[in-house]
């Protein structure tokens, strides 16, 4: 590997969505680790209590947890009120919250489906965007604003259907939103993620190998094999792409989406 690099997060402010676990979580330890002050995120108290008091102690930052349903407006302007009153101001936001709708076919899955889906993994990055964005600019804060998609935006066949529709949402939102938002100082971008080692991916290949007659660490490591890099992406991978994409070394930088796939992107 060619060069080292450290980030200095101490005294900013972030708040990452969905952060109790997988590549949210592994994005807040990262950010805890670089001394920011960090927001945590789920539907369940219980998590976001145990990951804050976990994260707590990484960095000179201090991490809190606030739960908060996405699905419901209200709870999101909650979020972003209470992160304000946590730090007194929101330099980052990493819109991580996502489902995965596991439906065989679009031919199979429902209107709720589709609701449910579209409701977390798009309106609810648009409309956290909305609000953060607006506190910036009120708060003439040039902050940034990380958006997590997937490969399967990408794509124009395969499983994940409506995940996939979902983010080629989010990648339109990226591009038309992030223009608008740096005339006013503030970079959106975007980190794309393919198979990454998280407990959604567990539980795709342990209903595989239940399907293939393989174990589930089988279905993992033929799933790795055959990406160019030749092993799964773990939730650290996507947390240095935020990490880079957030800091002073990507100034430069405006509506990208970084394609973190271990060449996945390339199939």
């Amino acid at each position: 590997m060619v060069g080292r690099t450290t980030y200095d997060f101490d005294g900013e402010s972030a708040l990452v969505t969905g952060s109790t676990s997988g590549i949210g979580r592994g994005i807040a330890r990262a950010l805890a680790a670089a001394d920011a002050n960090v927001v945590v995120n789920s539907r369940t108290e219980r998590d976001v209590e145990e990951i804050a008091a976990e994260l707590d102690d990484l960095g000179s930052g201090a991490v809190v947890g606030l739960t908060a349903d996405l699905q419901d407006e209200t709870e999101i302007m909650y979020l972003v009120e209470g992160t304000i009153k946590a730090f007194g101001t929101i330099d980052l936001l990493v819109n991580n919250a996502a489902v995965w709708p596991m439906e065989e076919s679009m031919l199979d899955a429902d209107l709720d489906d589709w609701d449910a889906t579209m409701d977390v993994n798009v309106r609810a990055q648009f409309y956290t965007a909305k609000l953060v964005a607006q506190h910036m600019v009120d708060q003439d804060v040039e902050g940034s604003i990380v958006n997590v998609t997937s490969q399967t935006a990408d794509r124009r066949t395969g499983p994940r259907g409506i995940y996939g529709v979902s983010n080629s949402a989010v990648n339109g939102l990226t591009w038309r939103m992030a223009g608008e938002l740096a005339e006013e100082g503030i970079r959106m971008n975007a980190v794309s993620t393919d198979l990454t080692e998280t407990r959604q991916v567990r539980l795709e290949a342990q209903a595989a190998g239940e399907a293939s007659g393989q174990t589930e660490q089988e279905v993992l490591s033929g799933w790795a094999a055959d990406l160019p890099a030749g092993r799964l992406g773990q939730p650290e991978d996507l947390a240095d792409a935020v990490l880079y994409l957030a800091s002073d070394r990507a100034d430069y930088v405006v509506g990208t989406i970084l394609r973190v796939a271990g060449g996945g992107n390339l199939q």
